[in-house]
């Protein structure tokens, strides 16, 4: 393989991190960090993997205000390691169960 060869990202849908959890696309989640404020709250647009490194690509829709429980508007992508979405202190936790589409 050329220096200059590059490789194209796997998608996916859904996928188990290595905690055990389902992450999937539509997925809504917020940041559990006790120090971050505002509290991002984000939405799961995409599952890509390269070279078996898996990363959700998350689009923040808010945060909340840690002091006065108002929301605060962000609109930006982040990318952010699947086995990092996981109900604990410095991790993320699930708000919302994504409804079925079918």
């Amino acid at each position: 393989m050329s220096a200059n060869a590059t490789h194209s990202p796997i998608s996916h849908t859904e996928v188990v991190n290595k905690r055990g959890t389902t992450v999937r696309v539509g997925q809504q989640w917020a940041d559990n960090s006790p120090t971050r404020d505002p509290i991002r709250h984000l939405t799961i647009e995409a599952i890509e993997e390269t070279y078996g490194h898996r990363q959700a690509i998350c689009r923040i829709t808010h945060g909340t205000d840690r002091t006065t429980g108002e929301q605060v508007p962000i609109d930006r992508v982040a990318r952010i390691d699947v086995d990092r979405l996981h109900p604990v202190r410095t991790g993320y936790r699930q708000v919302a169960k994504e409804t079925d589409l079918s």
